[in-house]
C-alpha cells in the first residue's frame, strides 16, 4: 500500500502536468487564432475601405464626365449683334400652295435667344406672344432656322429659314414652307433692328 501511494501521486502529478501543458498549448493556439482573426478582420476593413474609395472615385469620374459633356454641349450664346428682337418682313416669291400667293407679305417680330443647350428664335405676334419657336444653328456664315410641326398634328409642316446675308442691323435670306402634300411656298425674308431695340 505504501508503494502504491507514491505511484498514484506520481501519476496524478504527471497527468496534471500534462493537462497544464495542454491547457497552455490550447491557450497559445487560441491566442494565435485570435491574432489571425483580428488580422483578417483588419484586412477585410482595409478591403472595404478600398472598395468605398474606388466607388467614390468612380462617382467623381462619372460626375466629371457628365460635367465635361454638358460643357461640350453647352452652346455659345448669340453674339450681341444678333441676340434680341428683330422686325421681320416676308414676301412670297414662289408658291404652288393655295394658302400663299406670290406677292403676299407678312410682318412680324423675331426674338433670337438661347438656353444652355441650344440657340433658337421665337416668332412673336403683335401682342408679343410666341407663335412658333425655331431651332437655330450656324452653317458656315449662314444662320439656319428650322421648325417642324409635332407629328401628332394632322398636317405636317416644315419651315426653314436661311439667313445668308448678315449685316450689322439687317439680316436677309429665304423662308421656305413645305406642307405635307408637297405644297411649297418660298419667301424672301428681311429682318431689321427695331428703332427702340430691346433684347
Amino acid at each position: 500500500m505504501n508503494k502504491i501511494l507514491p505511484f498514484l501521486i506520481l501519476i496524478s502529478f504527471t497527468v496534471s502536468c500534462g493537462n497544464s501543458d495542454r491547457e497552455q498549448q490550447l491557450k497559445e493556439r487560441e491566442k494565435a487564432l485570435q491574432i489571425r482573426i483580428d488580422s483578417f478582420a483588419a484586412k477585410e476593413n482595409d478591403y472595404k475601405a478600398l472598395l468605398r474609395m474606388k466607388d467614390s472615385i468612380a462617382v467623381l469620374d462619372s460626375i466629371k464626365k457628365l460635367t465635361d459633356s454638358i460643357n461640350l454641349t453647352a452652346v455659345k450664346p448669340w453674339a450681341d449683334s444678333l441676340a434680341g428682337k428683330w422686325s421681320g418682313r416676308i414676301i412670297c416669291t414662289e408658291s404652288n400652295c393655295t394658302d400663299y400667293v406670290i406677292g403676299d407679305q407678312r410682318v412680324n417680330t423675331w426674338d433670337f435667344a438661347n438656353d444652355t443647350l441650344k440657340l433658337y428664335a421665337n416668332l412673336l405676334n403683335n401682342k408679343n406672344e410666341i407663335v412658333r419657336t425655331y431651332d437655330a444653328a450656324f452653317k458656315g456664315n449662314d444662320i439656319i432656322l428650322s421648325h417642324i410641326t409635332d407629328p401628332s398634328v394632322a398636317k405636317n409642316v416644315q419651315i426653314r429659314t436661311i439667313l445668308n446675308n448678315i449685316q450689322k442691323d439687317k439680316l436677309t435670306g429665304t423662308y421656305t414652307i413645305v406642307k405635307e402634300n408637297d405644297c411649297i411656298a418660298k419667301f424672301s425674308i428681311e429682318l431689321t433692328r427695331p428703332s427702340n431695340r430691346t433684347k
